[in-house]
């Protein structure tokens, strides 16, 4: 009788444990997949050789093709790798390990400013007790060696990680701090820490209503019908091993005091949370396609894969909220 009891509460310890853990997120319940309701029109997956799995790749033009950035993890190490890809997305050539005097770089995203190329991503500082730092470095792409790199450490945070690159249209480099308040700063010079802090006269901040975790950045930002478009990420979720990462869109004004403007609806989701629990935007690059703008987004999934989804521009927006 006491093994039939034992075999019975471990039985239902499982059964909890499993339900627990491994069932549909209630906050996704309602949530329609992107792929479902036309918003997404299909995904490419990543590869790149003698890289078994590229993380939260970043997507950014290069003349007629495209420039990738992303993660590599090798023995409890990380580093950035730079590869191309062709119209069709096949990887040319093969990929670049890039040093930046470090092997605990995270998550780099790669933009566009001034006809140079660079990359933005977090990084540990060389003090005593663990804090990380947003770091910017240039790129030459003629031999793949950094040109010169800047610590924007700004002593508020231990970890400083996400930080939205904008190439505002007076061709000056800002630098989204947080996305709730907008909290914009603005790099002078970009071989210093010249980082300042802009403060708008009477701005009054706009808060939107998320209920899918703090939103926090995700891909630079790039002009489209006249305002900003980026993508960013959010988590929630009691601990580490359950947080759920979901991934939406945002716009705002092209001009100071750069007010959001409208958010999406609900989370931009491909599969149920039972296969899919972290979508990360780290890039995306903006295609016309028969007369319509496409996007192709770059995200990583899981932290183990990274896929490029192309979305319907039209189709975002029209499922996109206003914010006041």
């Amino acid at each position: 009788m006491k093994k039939i009891v034992f075999y019975i509460s471990i039985a239902i310890f499982t059964f909890l444990t499993v339900h627990f853990f491994f069932s549909s997120d209630k906050k996704l319940k309602n949530v329609s997949r992107a792929d479902k309701i036309g918003i997404v029109k299909e995904i490419k997956e990543i590869k790149i050789k003698n890289v078994k799995n590229p993380l939260n790749v970043s997507i950014e033009e290069y003349f007629d093709n495209y420039i990738l950035a992303f993660r590599i993890n090798e023995n409890e190490s990380s580093y950035i790798g730079i590869s191309f890809l062709d119209k069709n997305f096949e990887e040319i050539g093969d990929f670049k390990k890039i040093d930046v005097e470090s092997d605990k770089a995270q998550d780099p995203r790669i933009f566009k400013f001034k006809n140079d190329y660079f990359l933005i991503y977090n990084d540990v500082l060389p003090i005593e007790h663990f804090a990380r730092a947003m770091h910017l470095a240039k790129i030459n792409l003629k031999n793949f060696i950094i040109d010169y790199r800047t610590v924007l450490d700004q002593h508020i945070k231990a970890v400083e990680k996400n930080w939205v690159p904008i190439i505002s249209q007076e061709k000056k480099l800002l630098l989204a701090y947080k996305l709730m308040p907008h909290k914009i700063m603005q790099l002078d010079d970009l071989k210093k820490n010249s980082l300042k802090h802009l403060i708008f006269p009477n701005m009054s901040f706009s808060r939107f209503f998320w209920k899918w975790g703090t939103p926090r950045g995700g891909t630079p930002a790039k002009i489209i019908d006249g305002e900003y478009l980026a993508f960013f990420h959010s988590s929630y979720g009691k601990s580490k091993k359950s947080k759920t990462y979901v991934m939406g869109a945002y716009t705002f004004d092209a001009k100071a005091p750069y007010k959001v403007r409208k958010v999406s609806s609900f989370p931009i989701i491909l599969n149920s949370s039972k296969k899919t629990r972290v979508y990360f935007p780290s890039g995306f690059v903006i295609k016309k396609e028969n007369d319509k703008d496409m996007i192709y987004l770059s995200y990583g999934e899981n932290d183990k894969n990274s896929k490029i989804a192309v979305i319907d521009k039209e189709k975002l927006f029209e499922n996109m909220k206003k914010v006041y």
